[in-house]
């Protein structure tokens, strides 16, 4: 494989230290050389530059370490959600420019923006209502965008009890419907 992008070779996350680490690999020249980029908390730094196979080793050496020695974790769904910038950051760094939202479409002339495309940089995210915020997530061509809680003084510990726990998940479900929805917007590059 070939490519002059970054490709997401995995994403870990803690949750106790609300750390996230992202292993790009990046072709420079096919299979006999490439590198492999660690991006932590939005700080990224090139941890080697060898074949393929040398790169692919580390990064599982690497996930073996941070799994066994420091509680990361693969995120269940796929994605870890980050702020905003460390996101788009992220995409930048993959090759991204552009994210098709269709809050931005319009038909007025003489600029008509049919698709919704817009700069990536310029992308200012979602308008979380009541409080709440937004965290955003990417995969390999789509970025994620999630509504969060409001601060609250109330506790976020459920009730053991199946009635009680019901009550609980569709009470924080009601104030989270009132945040913003859940939306999922594609990227693309410039060529």
């Amino acid at each position: 494989m070939h490519t002059n992008k970054p490709r997401l070779y995995a994403t870990l996350t803690n949750a106790a230290e609300k750390s996230v680490r992202h292993l790009l690999v990046f072709f420079v020249d096919g299979s006999r050389e490439t590198q492999l980029i660690q991006i932590c908390d939005g700080v990224e730094s090139l941890v080697l530059t060898g074949t393929e196979f040398e790169t692919r080793q580390k990064a599982d050496a690497l996930i073996q370490q941070w799994v066994t020695q420091e509680n990361f974790i693969r995120p269940r769904d796929g994605f870890a959600f980050e702020p905003l910038e460390r996101t788009i950051s992220l995409a930048k760094r993959m090759g991204f420019k552009i994210v098709y939202d269709e809050r931005f479409k319009s038909m007025t002339w003489p600029n008509p923006n049919l698709t919704g495309a817009a700069a990536l940089s310029a992308w200012p995210g979602m308008t979380p209502s009541n409080g709440g915020g937004y965290l955003y997530a990417l995969d390999q061509m789509r970025l994620h965008a999630r509504p969060t809680l409001p601060p609250s003084q109330e506790p976020l510990i459920a009730p053991r009890d199946g009635k009680e726990f019901a009550t609980f998940i569709l009470k924080h479900k009601a104030v989270l419907d009132t945040v913003g929805p859940y939306r999922e917007f594609i990227l693309a590059g410039d060529d």
